[in-house]
Order: C-alpha cells, then structure tokens, then sequence
C-alpha cells in the first residue's frame, strides 16, 4: 500500500495546498515569498509585473501607449502581466489586458500554468469566471498533469468546483496524468461537501485509476466516515478489486484496503449506516410486506412513545414507587435501545432518534393519553358539577389538537428549487459578477440563491424563508408559514393544562375513599387522593411537566414576537439570547440542535475557504446517544464549560440592530394578523410593517423602519456598482 500511496505523491499534499504546493514546483512565487527579497530590475513605475501585481491599470495603459510593453509580454518565466493580475484578483486590471490582446491561455512559471489556473489558487472566482468567459481552457493541465477542475477539487473549494460544474466544456470525470477523477481526490484529500457535489453532478463512482482503485479505495486510504458514507450510498461497488501489484494475482478489495490502512470501524460504521452488515451484504427488512421503509419508520417512531408511555403511565401508578421507577427506566432503556437497533435498516437520514419524529410522538402520545383519561374518567363525574370548566378545557384541548396537527403538517415555506441548469448557472453567474457566490447568499445543497432571512434545514433538507429553528416537537420548522399555529398550540396547551388541574381536584373530590391506600410512601390527605385514581394523576402529572420548558418557550418567543426577530437570528447575530434560553426555545435536546456548540451555517462555514470542517468526532457509545437525547449533555457544557464563543463575546462590538423591526406594536401587528387563523396561509408570504412581502424572493432590506446597517449581505442590483 505504501507504493500506492507515493505514486501519486501524498508529501505533496500533505501541506494542505493543491497542486502548487511551493516545495515542488514555480509557482512558490504565487506566494509572492521572495520577490521583496531582491530589489526590482527597473524602477516600479517601469516594471509591468510589478505593476500588474499591484493592480496600477492606469500605470500599465501608459506602458502599453509607450510602445515599451504589450499585453503580451513575458518575464524570463513566460509569466505575464495576466497570471499577477488574475492570482491578485484584479478584475478590472484583467478585463483591460484581456482587451488588449493578452493570451487567456500563456503558460507560465516553472508549472507551466496558465492565468486561470494561478487565480484559481486564490478563489478570485470573478476572474476565474471572466477568463473562462473570455476563451480560457480549463481543461489545460500544469506540468504535473493537473487542470483547473483537479486544482478546485484539491483545495477543497466548494464553491469554485460548483462554478466550474455548471460550464458547458468541462466533463466532470476528466482525469489526471495517472488516472484519478476529481471524485478520487475528493475522496483521498477527505472533502465529503465536493463529494457530494461531485456526485450529484454526475461523477462515476465506479471510474478506477491506472492502479485499478476506485474512489471508495482512497476514500478508506484516509478514513474519513463521511466520505466514505457517501460514496457507499451512492452505490459504489463494495467488492470491486484493484489492479493485483507486482508479484500478486489478486488485487484489494475496499474491504482490505481498510484493513491495511486501519479504516476499518469508519468502513463498518458506514456500511451499516448505509443498511447493509459489516461484510457489505445488504440488510434484509424483517417485515417483507414493507415496502417503504421511510414511511414505516416516520409512523412507527410516530407512535411508538404511545405505547411506551402508556406502559410507563401504568407501571408508575399500580406498582410500588420502589418497583415502579427502576421498572419504568429499565423497560424504557431497554425497550428504546432495542427499537434504535432497528434504525439500521432506516434510510441513510434517518439513522439517528434525533433525525426521526421520536419527540413528536412523545407530546402527541401524552396528548392521547391526557384525552382518554379525561373522556373516561374525569367527563362523566364532572359533567354537570363543573359543565363551564368542561366546556374550557375541551375547547382548549380541540385547538391545542388542531394547532399542533398544523404546524406539523404545514409547509414551512420552502424556497422553490431552480427549474433548470440553465438557470442554475445564470444564478451562479449573477452572484459572481457582483462578488457574492458564497454560503451568505448560495446554498450548495439546493443549488438556489438564498433570500434575507433564509437558512437551509438539515433536516427538512432545503431551505426555509425566515426560519425560526426546527422544532423536534412537530418534526417540522417553525417558520414564516407556521410560526402564529405553533404559538397559538402552546398557548392552548398551557390554559388548558390550568384547567385541567381544577377538573382533577375536582373529580377527585368526588370519589370514595379508598380502602386501601396503595401509596407506600408519603402517607395523609395526600396518599388517599392519590389512591383514589393513581393513574389520572400521574398522566396529569407527567402533561404538566412538559410545562418546565412550555413557559420559557412561550415567554422568549413573544418577546422575538415583539422585536420581529427570529430565533436562529437571536442566537447567531442579535446576541439577545443566552444559549441556556436558545436550548429551552428551540426544543432542541443536543448541543447541535440548539446551536450552543460549534456549528457552521453553511459547508463552508469553518473560514478555511474550502467545503469542510476541521472536525473528528468520536464513536458515540450508549450513554453519549442517550445524554443527547435526554439534554444532559446540553445542561452540563452550558452549567461547566460555558458554550463556545462565550469568551470572543466579550470582545465583540455592539450588537448589529434589527433592520427589519417597525416597533413593538407593529410587530405584533404583523405577526397575529398575518393570513388566517384556521386554515393555511400561501407560503412564504407574510406582512412586513402593514405590506405582504415574500420571503422567498426578498435580497434586499425593505425601505422603512430602522436603517440598514449591516445586519444582512444583500446582492447589490446589476445597475449598481459593487
């Protein structure tokens, strides 16, 4: 395996850099790391590279008049005033010599490369675009057999692979002087966001190299899980071989190449993630008559808190409190342990509790259980002792039903995804020329323009119009289209909770004294009310408890109300909100969800430039899944080690004003007259300090109210000079 590996030189990339590491090859210069050392051969208003580097347009024209220089003028490299222009990013500066008649294709340097490729070293994507525009061949190659989509693919820029992607002349399988794609390299340099990318562009999975390898071997070369994830869902061979070495007769298969290179729990994890065991066979569905498995799993982890809770509700109100409460976690540990087992048969997205409507169920099933005790139970006594509180309370819990079953249902206000390619790259082309093609104002996964308030949902898995945040109680976002429905459940849930405490005192009155009082415990008034009907009670019980986290929720979300502020922008630019509040109002119960930990707004959200995070994590054991679950791993990072950016906080400049606030009473105006109470709203519309506007297509700050101040990058119009 070492041999494979020096074949294709990995102490190149071990810098980090793509194919113009400075220890290998003339383009070191790009770094500029020795050209102050020396002084200039003419003073610098006579030296076209100079000038060039520094972008002096005026200086260079004056040249060109003198008849001294021409746009095609080399240094004794053959490095022209083009290649320092376009690797500094000078757009203008590179337009004017392109005008002049400078070659869009010189090869300079000891890499012999040309313009295109030395900005694209940079990520000038602007200049990158104008000279592909202008006739530059991105399929040119430098002296090590490298073309402008293998150097894209190297640095790992997720951006610029997906400029190049949409041009008409570029194939994305081309490969290199020894045979590797770019899909192969983004396999080896660890990149899962170009991967992607890759792949959905329409890379060959199953393209091998001159060594017979495929892009899953390099994939498990370097180990990394999500790179091989993707390409094992993506259906790459997972028994194919490689080409035997010298002296064998026959080649590795991924399987042994993870042996050799001790990828082997990553190989494993990804193969059972990807529902198949860990020899690569795939995973037989113990229920043949499923057919699809998305929906089995949506409805089954749906329901499922139904029936453990009523086993639960049960076990805690007729057993003994010193059998009951070990019981109950017991049999919850134990029976959930054994139902998450069976998420490896679950679609790739599904594979986590977190990412199934587990939580969902959990107030829904608490919702039917509450309803039953009280049809059954505490209606018949109570009907005509307490018919206006009986009326209160199934009004309210009617409306808690029917809000919630809205917000669950209800699109959030997806933006719609681009018709075509076409418009796709005029899009791309668009955001480019105003300079503007980054996580900002383009989401990768869904190909579109992202507008104002607009942020992608992994798991909706596109993008939402002023996002609130996904709330993993109705397994849906609460956003512009849902967000009146989704207050107004907890509202109704939180009166009708009050009343029900009063109908239960009430029916509990009522009945006879036990004569025997099961409680073992406390003893007195409260050990015979309670053994009167233990059952209601600890239903009552455990819907009131989900009050802990309801009142934070409904007190932190009017106040946003009142400032037209959205969560996700409370805790991620307004600064407004701690991050033990954001963990209670978002619902979230993992450090992830609630977004106190480390995590990116986009796939380049780690500032490196490129589509990837520096981050490993580790194999989460059963205690790990289970904390997250539960929050405890949320209670202890914020009450011990505080969140991550606590301390560069301190240090951060005012906080940036709201420019889409129009004053407290307008803002409520807005919010709760916005569309209908019953009933669904059109999507991605809503008032804005009296006017509908729509989220789905707003780039710019709306006129009126508090003046713009930065709080949002918008894409200036094409009149405007940017």
């Amino acid at each position: 395996m070492p041999s494979r590996q020096a074949s294709i030189s990995p102490e190149r990339r071990d810098s980090g850099s793509a194919p113009t590491s400075p220890s290998k090859d003339g383009l070191a210069k790009v770094e500029l790391s020795d050209l102050d050392a020396s002084p200039p051969q003419h003073p610098i208003e006579q030296d076209l590279m100079q000038l060039a580097r520094l972008g002096e347009l005026r200086a260079i024209q004056k040249l060109f008049d003198s008849g001294r220089y021409t746009a095609k003028s080399t240094d004794e490299q053959g490095i022209t005033a083009l290649h320092w222009a376009a690797i500094n990013g000078h757009h203008a500066l590179c337009h004017f010599l392109i005008q002049s008649g400078a070659d869009v294709n010189a090869r300079g340097g000891d890499a012999h490369a040309t313009p295109v490729l030395w900005a694209s070293k940079r990520f000038n994507l602007q200049v990158v675009s104008l000279l592909l525009a202008n006739g530059a061949d991105p399929l040119l190659r430098d002296d090590q057999g490298y073309n402008l989509l293998h150097s894209a693919t190297l640095d790992g820029n997720v951006y610029q692979l997906i400029l190049l992607l949409h041009q008409p002349d570029i194939p994305v399988d081309v490969p290199d002087s020894q045979g590797h794609t770019s899909l192969m390299w983004a396999a080896y340099k660890g990149f899962p966001a170009c991967i992607d990318i890759l792949l959905r562009s329409g890379a060959d999975v199953h393209a091998v190299d001159d060594m017979g390898f495929t892009a899953l071997h390099w994939a498990l070369v370097k180990g990394s899980y999500m790179c091989i994830q993707k390409l094992v869902e993506y259906g790459s061979d997972r028994f194919v071989r490689s080409k035997p070495p010298e002296g064998e007769t026959e080649g590795d298969t991924p399987a042994m190449t993870a042996a050799k290179m001790k990828s082997e729990r990553q190989w494993h994890k990804a193969l059972v993630d990807s529902g198949f065991d860990e020899a690569g066979n795939p995973l037989s569905f113990p229920i043949p008559m499923v057919k699809d498995r998305r929906w089995f799993f949506n409805r089954f982890f749906f329901f499922w808190p139904f029936v453990l809770g009523g086993i639960q509700l049960h076990m805690l109100a007729y057993l003994s409190i010193w059998v009951s409460v070990p019981g109950v976690l017991i049999l919850g540990f134990g029976l959930q342990h054994f139902v998450q087992k069976s998420l490896r048969w679950a679609p790739s997205d599904m594979n986590h509790m977190h990412r199934t409507p587990f939580l969902a169920g959990i107030f829904a099933g608490t919702l039917f259980w509450v309803g039953v005790r009280y049809v059954f139970r505490v209606l018949p006594t109570t009907l005509y002792t307490n018919f206006f509180l009986n009326v209160l309370f199934a009004s309210c819990y009617g409306l808690t039903t029917y809000f919630y079953f809205m917000t669950m249902t209800a699109d959030p206000g997806f933006i719609p995804k681009g018709s075509s390619r076409g418009q796709t790259k005029k899009t791309i082309d668009d955001l480019v020329e105003h300079n503007a093609f980054n996580e900002t104002h383009f989401c990768t996964t869904c190909m579109i323009r992202k507008p104002l308030r607009s942020k992608h949902c992994k798991r909706c898995g596109r993008c939402v119009a002023r996002e609130d945040h996904h709330c993993p109680w109705v397994d849906n976002c609460v956003a512009v289209n849902n967000h009146k429905h989704f207050l107004l459940y907890v509202m109704f849930m939180i009166v009708g909770l009050g009343f029900l405490v009063q109908l239960t005192l009430a029916y509990l009155e009522v009945l006879p004294e036990p004569t025997e009082p099961i409680c073992t415990v406390l003893k007195g008034p409260f050990c015979a009310m309670f053994s009167k009907d233990p059952l209601t009670i600890i239903t009552n019980a455990w819907g009131v408890l989900q009050l802990t986290w309801t009142f934070m929720l409904i007190f932190v979300h009017l106040v946003q109300v009142g400032k037209n502020m959205t969560t996700f922008e409370s805790m991620r630019t307004m600064d407004q909100v701690g991050p033990l509040m954001s963990a209670i109002t978002t619902g979230s119960m993992t450090l992830d969800g609630a977004q106190v930990g480390e995590s990116g707004a986009g796939p380049d959200a780690s500032g490196h430039g490129h589509g990837h995070k520096h981050k490993h994590k580790k194999q989460e054991g059963c205690l790990t899944k289970w904390s997250k679950i539960l929050g405890i791993d949320t209670f202890f990072a914020i009450a011990f080690q505080g969140y991550k950016g606590h301390k560069e906080k301190k240090h951060q400049h005012t906080p940036k004003q709201n420019p889409f606030t129009r004053g407290i009473l307008r803002n409520c105006q807005d919010f709760w007259m916005d569309g209908p109470v019953f009933g669904r709203k059109e999507s991605n519309k809503a008032l804005l300090g009296g006017q509908v506007v729509d989220y789905a297509n707003m780039y710019d700050v709306p006129r009126g109210g508090m003046q713009y101040r930065g709080g949002y990058e918008a894409v200036a119009p094409a009149e405007e000079e940017v």
